[in-house]
């Protein structure tokens, strides 16, 4: 007895058995690189020892694929291989292959005023999970085409009713059937038209890049669903609005957009490549690339490049390079590089390198290179080097300029070729012209102008030459001095052109200056470098008696000679030799400065 029900028992189980082990249930190991859908086929019934039925064309089993699974069920492989899009089904020794058909409804209507009852027109409906939607007529008619998601039962679908300054409206749908459905929608309360910033990503479809490229119709469903995102893994288009994500591609923000001519999107958390140009409305990372523009509504972190323009209506964390122009309105960290020009309107930190200008309205730190010049409105304090020109507002770094810089407060350091520019000057300046309204700081150069310091006019003698004049400017802290001397007396004629600078102190002055000492030859000039201190006494309001020692070291090739012209120097007074071509002597200088 206890026998036959152990038979009994392992013959039921073997059934059981036999019975679980369909063909989509039979293990399999698949391993094939870039072969026909069919050859994949050919090798799963040779394993499961059972055959395929199928119509070729309907599996495009001429397709090239790549499969490698070890283990794994029938139904396993044919799900990694068909991606949902075929359906299976057993069939003793046979396995049907059957394509899935997908089952579509209508939903139309009209949308109205809940307070006038009129007609709205470029009101948005949308069905926020499969991405569907539609915008209404002159007479505010919608029509939606929407999937049905389960063959077997309708699934109720929520479509939302959007417009701006309207509250949004929800209805309900069932699905499995074509219908019609319309309804009212009431404004927004007068609290929410307050808020200004409801709409701030709205910037980008009525900017002038949004103007030009998208439609009417695309920038009235950005305002309509300015609050409506959706995230998704990937989204290819041809044209903004054409695409996988259809009509409401702008409110999607993807890991990977590939665009093959432009295209506008909500916003991108990974990759972006676009033949021509990509739009979009919200933040932007990691890399975004385009041969023609990028235009980013939020910020943008990682990588902008483009062959002509990119444009961030918020700021920059990374870099940014273009052929043409880079822009952003609230700055940038990081490095920017245009073949023309960038322009920040937010503070800046790192590098702005331009061939032609780098033009930023706030704080910058860092370092602005261009080959004509630069412009900053609020504090530098980095480096601001150009090939023509630099304009700053406060100055706290580097301005270096082939011909000219200017800045309302600068304490760095300026550095032209040509002139330099301050209202306030608390740094340096180097250059042939050096011009500042008031100065604490040092301008070094030819001519060195302070408005408010010194402007004074030297007549002085010296043990060398009887008549002098020299043009003092700039301030106590340091000024430049244009000397000129003479000695008219015929047989000791001698003339003298140079430039010095100088400190004042209290009562006294030190001043090193270099000259030119012409004796009736240009060939054999020598030169007189001297450094002299001067005690200071005030005459009168506009006059000043000075004088002092001085020490002189002169260089010359030879005693010229010249008929009328000195021929010993010093003169009478005794010098030091250091070789045939260098002495020097102790001497003085004593004069009046007018001011």
């Amino acid at each position: 007895m206890l026998r036959q029900l152990f038979l009994f028992v392992v013959l039921l189980c073997s059934i059981i058995h036999s019975y679980g082990q369909g063909n989509l249930s039979k293990t399999v190991s698949v391993s094939m690189t870039r072969q026909p859908i069919h050859a994949v086929l050919d090798a799963i019934e040779h394993q499961g020892d059972f055959h395929f039925s199928y119509v070729r064309e309907m599996v495009h089993a001429d397709s090239l694929v790549s499969v490698h699974v070890s283990h794994k069920t029938v139904k396993q492989v044919l799900d990694q291989l068909f991606q949902g899009s075929m359906s299976y089904k057993d069939a003793g020794n046979q396995l049907l292959l059957q394509p899935n058909r997908e089952k579509y409804f209508f939903v139309s209507g009209h949308i109205t005023d809940g307070a006038t009852g009129q007609p709205l027109h470029n009101a948005s409906v949308y069905e926020g999970v499969q991405l569907i939607s539609a915008m209404t007529n002159d007479q505010g008619y919608y029509r939606l085409r929407l999937r049905e998601r389960d063959k077997d039962r309708p699934i109720p679908v929520m479509l939302t009713v959007s417009k701006e300054l309207y509250k949004d409206t929800i209805m309900m749908v069932t699905g499995g059937y074509d219908q019609e459905i319309s309804v009212s929608i009431k404004p927004a309360a007068p609290i929410t038209l307050g808020i200004v910033d409801v709409n701030q990503y709205s910037r980008v479809s009525e900017s002038w890049f949004g103007k030009v490229f998208l439609t009417s119709k695309q920038r009235y469903q950005s305002l309509n669903l300015s609050k409506f995102f959706a995230d998704q893994p990937y989204q290819t288009s041809l044209l903004p609005g054409l695409g996988t994500h259809g009509k409401l591609s702008s409110q999607v923000v993807n890991k990977v957009s590939l665009n093959f001519i432009g295209g506008y999107t909500a916003g991108l958390n990974g990759v972006e490549i676009s033949g021509a140009f990509n739009i979009d409305q919200k933040d932007v990372k990691y890399a975004q690339f385009a041969s023609l523009f990028n235009v980013v509504g939020g910020k943008m972190e990682g990588v902008q490049l483009s062959g002509l323009h990119n444009q961030v209506m918020d700021s920059v964390k990374g870099l940014q390079a273009s052929g043409f122009s880079n822009m952003t309105a609230k700055g940038y960290k990081g490095v920017q590089l245009a073949g023309i020009f960038n322009v920040s309107t937010g503070e800046t930190r790192g590098v702005g390198a331009a061939g032609v200008f780098n033009v930023y309205w706030k704080d910058h730190y860092g370092v602005m290179a261009a080959g004509i010049g630069n412009m900053t409105r609020a504090k530098e304090n980095g480096v601001q080097a150009a090939g023509v020109f630099n304009v700053g507002v406060r100055e706290n770094g580097v301005q270096a300029a082939g011909v000219f810089n200017a800045a309302d407060t600068a304490s760095g350091v300026q550095v032209a070729g040509v002139l330099n520019i301050a209202r306030v000057l608390k740094g340096v300046q180097v250059g042939v012209v050096n011009y500042a309204d008031s100065s604490d700081g040092y301008s070094i150069g030819v001519v060195s102008i302070v408005r408010r310091g010194y402007h004074q006019l030297l007549v002085y003698n010296t043990e060398l030459l009887p008549l002098n004049l020299a043009f003092k400017s700039g301030n106590k802290k340091l000024y430049s001095l244009i000397l000129a001397g003479a000695n008219f007396a015929e047989g000791s004629r001698a003339y003298s052109f140079g430039y010095g600078i100088g400190k004042s102190f209290k009562d006294y002055s030190v001043e090193v200056s270099e000259q030119n000492l012409y004796l009736g030859s240009w060939e054999t000039m020598g030169t007189l470098a001297r450094l002299q201190m001067a005690w200071n006494k005030e005459l009168s309001r506009h006059t000043r008696i000075f004088a002092g020692p001085a020490l002189t070291l002169y260089f010359s090739n030879n005693e010229p000679g010249v008929e009328g012209y000195k021929t010993r120097v010093p003169g009478p007074y005794g010098a030091f030799r250091f070789n045939d071509n260098m002495k020097f002597w102790f001497g003085w200088h004593i004069g009046f400065s007018f001011f």
